[in-house]
């Protein structure tokens, strides 16, 4: 048997897991909390990294898809930040 989820229990999901990041970055010492930034950033700084070689990378092949390719990089790139503030509990 399937189980479908309605877009509200969908949402009401969300916000309780979001709920619970919020409640243990509450419960974190500035210490753990400086830890944690520490990680986030250097997480985030090899993301754009991996991009920038890539682009890097793909302008230098002078292909004729190149700006698809770019694109591409741009939204991947893009997803893996938005996976690294679901993983970090971060929101902004």
């Amino acid at each position: 048997m399937e189980v479908v989820m309605s877009t509200e229990n969908i949402f009401e999901e969300v916000e309780k897991e979001n709920n619970k990041n919020s409640d243990y970055m509450d419960e974190l010492s500035p210490e753990e909390l400086a830890e944690l930034m520490s990680r986030y950033k250097k997480e985030l700084a090899r993301i754009y990294k991996l991009s920038s070689a890539k682009k890097a990378s793909i302008s230098s092949q002078k292909l004729h898809n190149a700006q698809y390719l770019l694109n591409k990089c741009d939204m991947e790139m893009r997803s893996d930040i938005n996976s690294l503030k679901k993983k970090f509990g971060i929101h902004y």
